[in-house]
């Protein structure tokens, strides 16, 4: 291609700094990535076709706003720097991906995987808490899909790229996504990308990377080759959830589909109900009654907390610490304690955590700020510890009616009868711990 960098090729940038290629990394239909040295650093540089850009002027005006900005959190690759125009094009600087982490493509169709289910809700509420983040600072993101999305399996750590689109909230900036992810309003036309168009992408994301298949391809679209009309048509005008409660001509194939009923079934209620709401008629296309980032992060957080281990390695949700059969080995999985607290009830297990987002209504930024941690023997589910992992103290009374600060890193026994103080927005959250009913101590 006459728009190819070659290697050793120098160009200066906007802060006065240089980048010299390397080698190419891939490319897109927007433009080509190279791997460069910048500053001393190796970096990437994204290589821009301009032919691509509909109003090359408004887009390079955005970019240097984004690059002026900075990153809104340590989850995105972020713009840091943008080269002179060489032969008609210009490309800008962000952060080499990591190694370990995976495209998010790569683990929606198998080719790579989580290292447990645990992970896979991580990598949700990171995801979650960056474009909370995001539109709390009033921008949207515009074009979300999974190709944008690096995910590190082992620890379901997030990086977000491809940030050139990112723009005011409302500011039209000539992109419209990804048919697939884009919101119906987008697809038919009716709006240009904004916030609430993310929200629905970000809805569908969320279901794929918990549940595999799109949430709108269900009978009507399994085992049919579509052409470019009936794709708009089915993510636009006639979308319908495939689990639509109120109409099921687009439910699951039971034969095509089988794993997603599957999963759908082990999912918990309150998440369940999440996802009806965001695909329900009225969130599709009344884009003001979609679920907010905030719902999404309370409800995988909870989720989290209700994942646990069976004795065989397979992972299994105990809602509201209930019992649930393991689906690999068939036997009762159920945790040995449970914790109560602000109407919740939670299985109390080795891993078991609890975001200061569940004690209360915190800053966008603290949402997921860890504040309890379960820690223990692995091979005796009954050692529990609760580990203070919140800079203030807790208030802990034992069964015994003894009283005392739990200080930063240090431990309770978890035991019946434990009640602990702790922290939140509007006061102290009273944490109850009981053994857990069903529980049957061989």
């Amino acid at each position: 291609m006459a728009n190819e960098l070659r290697p050793h090729t120098i160009i200066s940038t906007m802060y006065g700094a240089t980048v010299r290629v390397l080698r190419k990394l891939g490319g897109g239909g927007q433009g080509d990535v190279y791997e460069v040295e910048y500053r001393g650093k190796r970096k990437a540089l994204k290589w821009y076709h301009v032919n691509k850009i509909s109003n090359l002027n408004s887009f390079v005006k955005n970019l240097k706003r984004n690059i002026t900005m900075g990153s809104p959190t340590q989850d995105f690759l972020w713009p840091i720097d943008m080269t002179e125009f060489v032969s008609g094009s210009f490309g800008y600087v962000m952060d080499l991906c990591p190694e370990g982490y995976e495209e998010a493509k790569e683990l929606l169709i198998g080719n790579v995987r989580f290292a447990s289910y645990r992970r896979r809700i991580d990598a949700c509420l990171n995801i979650v808490s960056a474009f909370r983040i995001l539109h709390g600072k009033g921008f949207s993101y515009q074009d979300v899909n999974a190709g944008n999305f690096f995910i590190d399996p082992r620890t379901g750590k997030v990086l977000i790229c491809d940030n050139d689109n990112v723009t005011t909230n409302g500011e039209e900036m000539g992109v419209l996504g990804t048919l697939s992810y884009m919101a119906p309003e987008i697809v038919t036309r009716k709006s240009f990308p904004n916030k609430y168009s993310d929200r629905h992408s970000l809805a569908v994301l969320l279901f794929r990377l918990l549940l595999g298949p799109h949430p709108l391809e269900g009978a009507r679209s399994v085992n049919t080759v579509l052409d470019s009309q009936m794709r708009r048509s089915l993510y636009g005008e006639n979308a319908l959830f495939v689990m639509d409660p109120h109409d099921r001509s687009n439910a699951p194939d039971p034969i095509a589909q089988e794993g997603l009923v599957s999963l759908w079934n082990q999912m918990p209620e309150h998440l369940k109900k999440l996802f009806t709401n965001a695909f329900s008629q009225e969130a599709l296309h009344d884009p003001l009654c979609r679920p907010l980032e905030a719902d999404w992060q309370s409800s995988l957080a909870r989720f989290r907390s209700e994942v646990l281990t069976c004795g065989c390695g397979n992972e299994v949700c105990c809602e509201s610490g209930m019992p649930v059969p393991c689906d690999a080995c068939k036997q009762l999985v159920c945790a040995p304690f449970v914790a109560v607290f602000r109407e919740m009830v939670l299985p109390v297990a080795l891993d078991t955590r609890i975001y200061r987002c569940q004690l209360g209504n915190p800053g966008i930024s603290k949402a997921l700020d860890l504040v309890a941690y379960v820690t223990g023997a692995i091979d005796d589910p009954y050692a529990l510890g609760l580990r203070n992992m919140d800079s203030e103290p807790w208030e802990v009374h034992t069964r015994w009616n003894e009283r005392h600060l739990l200080r930063q890193d240090e431990v309770v026994q978890v035991e019946e009868g434990l009640r602990v103080a702790m922290p939140g927005t509007r006061g102290p959250v009273k944490v109850r711990f009981e053994r857990n009913a069903q529980t049957v101590r061989k």
